[in-house]
């Protein structure tokens, strides 16, 4: 019988100290001047903000591309290369990195791994809010370039789209077709922000 009170007094204690410490964070939001409380409360939004991503200017490492060898001919051999492009809200596009300026990537279907990396040569570029990013991945290698897969960002995106792992969409004759495996063509990205938004078109 004492443990079934006891059982069911355990929710209740619960809900006090809940109670308390949603209590004591508002006191401390509030009253940043509250010793102890207050500064620690202070820190804990200071963190928070910092965990999300703000317009401005990004350094961006593309650590890895690497594409679904399904999608192409056993055999041909490519030249694995990106573009990122961002259309701002003006609808103005401009393209802020092209890694063929880099040199050439060349993988045989079959035979090589269809991965490439820019680790040592990172590049920079203006974002905020509302901006559209879309990622190209280029083969070079043909007598005509070949957009080979893309990933576009979303129109209410809220943060730094270049950063993380992207799975890319192939694309056929110029548009998006669905996968032969899906998540096998990646694009993964490190990025850090380097101070804040400056519109592209005053420089």
């Amino acid at each position: 019988m004492a443990d079934k009170k006891k059982s069911s007094k355990a929710p209740m204690i619960l809900l006090v100290l809940l109670l308390g410490l949603v209590g004591v964070g508002v006191a401390g939001y509030l009253n940043p001047d509250l010793p102890v409380i207050g500064p620690l409360v202070g820190k804990f939004f200071q963190s928070a903000a910092a965990g999300v991503d703000k317009s401005g200017e990004y350094e961006v490492k593309i650590t890895k591309v690497v594409l679904d060898p399904q999608e192409f001919k056993p055999g041909e051999n490519i030249d694995i290369q990106v573009v990122i492009k961002i259309a701002g809200a003006d609808g103005k596009t401009r393209e802020v990195w092209d890694s063929s300026s880099k040199g050439a990537q060349i993988r045989e279907v079959g035979k090589d791994e269809l991965a490439a990396n820019w680790v040592e040569t990172p590049f920079k570029c203006m974002w905020q809010v509302g901006d559209t990013v879309t990622i190209e991945v280029w083969d070079r290698k043909g007598i005509s370039d070949t957009l080979v897969a893309q990933w576009v960002s979303g129109p209410d995106d809220k943060t730094f789209p270049l950063k993380g792992t992207r799975t890319l969409s192939p694309v056929k004759n110029g548009k998006p077709v669905n996968a032969r495996k899906e998540g096998v063509s990646q694009i993964v990205m490190e990025a850090a922000h380097q101070g804040p938004y400056v519109d592209p078109a005053s420089k």
